[in-house]
């Protein structure tokens, strides 16, 4: 299937494009990950991906309107080292 049609349909299910949608996901991780552990935001962009922490920072900022640093103030309930 060519991109072009791919993405075309993707977006038509799923109502992002592709890169959209991933980085969606990685900010979804990012935000497990800063509730239930205390992995530097640094850690958190390598584990989910996102190449450094400024650009979780930017995505997170955009998608939950929030930084990771205040979105864990939040919601950072118990703390665990994860597996």
């Amino acid at each position: 299937m060519p991109e072009r049609t791919f993405c075309r349909r993707f977006l038509a299910q799923i109502g992002n494009s592709p890169a959209r949608w991933l980085i969606g996901q990685r900010v979804i991780a990012a935000q497990r990950l800063l509730e239930t552990t205390a992995l530097p935001v640094e850690s958190i962009a390598d584990r989910i991906g996102m190449g450094s922490a400024a650009n979780l920072r930017h995505h997170f900022r955009a998608h939950a309107r929030t930084t990771p640093t205040q979105y864990r103030r939040m919601f950072g309930g118990a703390v665990r080292e994860p597996r």
